[in-house]
């Protein structure tokens, strides 16, 4: 994931809109590397952020406001198979 995304979270109150904002450093020579973090809001605001490893495969979650394990699942899951439209051409 390069972009920030928004994600439709269905819960038992009704859809949450999440946008998932994935976080960069810049390293030497200008260039950016992904960290391996996503900062997760709603409209409330901060609500947490989901840390990997290098090949998305363990992860951690670390929340200002609760969701629940299944969410957080659903949230992991779509990182871990997101495919950034823009670079769709470039993968094939």
């Amino acid at each position: 994931m390069v972009n920030p995304v928004k994600y439709h979270l269905e819960t038992a109150s009704g859809e949450r809109l999440i946008d998932i904002e994935p976080v960069y450093e810049e390293i030497t020579g200008g260039d950016l590397f992904s960290t391996g973090r996503y900062i997760l809001s709603d409209a409330n605001g901060d609500t947490g952020e989901i840390r990997f490893d290098g090949e998305l495969f363990e992860w951690e979650w670390n929340g200002a406001q609760p969701l629940d394990s299944q969410s957080i699942f659903e949230i992991t899951r779509f990182i871990q198979e997101y495919n950034e439209p823009e670079l769709a051409g470039y993968l094939d």
